[in-house]
């Protein structure tokens, strides 16, 4: 899944504006959205995009492990909560993983963009389907290179393929001391 950094919510986030990670998310996952009801997701009712979204996030995987195992302490303090909310709370979770490096809320001190160690798929039968960016800038005439968001991915994906991205938030946090 290719993130569309032309798109609206990415091309005018600017610093102080709230970044509507729902919103990007679900442009991005529109296809798997789609195979539900064949309708968008703000055209769908509160219980059918939640199941919606529920059957996109059993087949979601996190550097490798599944969604909901990974942030399986997350979900677990959310029992007392309608299946709905930790739908939404669990891709808004997911979504602030992802699209991080877009919002300028994020950016760090020094002028970098957030970063985290986890890459996000779709895992279709085996299939997987990376949430990845492939964006460039013109560089001269006509020389296009890759922007700083699309080395970032690229990065992400090299380290997973090295089997080097934590698979639990435990690992998580030992390799971040």
């Amino acid at each position: 899944m290719e993130i569309n950094t032309d798109n609206a919510i990415i091309k005018f986030s600017e610093k102080g504006k709230p970044f509507p990670y729902d919103k990007i998310f679900y442009e991005t996952a529109n296809k798997y959205i789609l195979e539900y009801k064949n309708a968008r997701i703000d055209k769908l009712t509160e219980k059918d995009a939640s199941i919606c979204l529920a059957r996109i996030i059993r087949k979601m995987e996190v550097n490798g492990v599944p969604v909901q195992q990974f942030f399986k302490d997350d979900l677990d303090s959310w029992t007392n909560l309608p299946n709905e909310k930790r739908v939404n709370n669990l891709i808004e979770l997911m979504a602030k993983d992802i699209f991080c490096c877009f919002d300028k809320n994020r950016d760090l001190p020094n002028g970098d963009f957030c970063r985290v160690d986890r890459l996000y798929c779709v895992n279709n039968d085996g299939e997987r389907d990376y949430f990845v960016c492939n964006s460039t800038t013109k560089q001269g005439m006509f020389k296009k290179v890759p922007t700083m968001q699309t080395l970032y991915f690229k990065d992400l994906m090299e380290r997973l393929e090295r089997d080097v991205l934590p698979k639990s938030k435990e690992e998580e946090k030992k390799m971040n001391r």
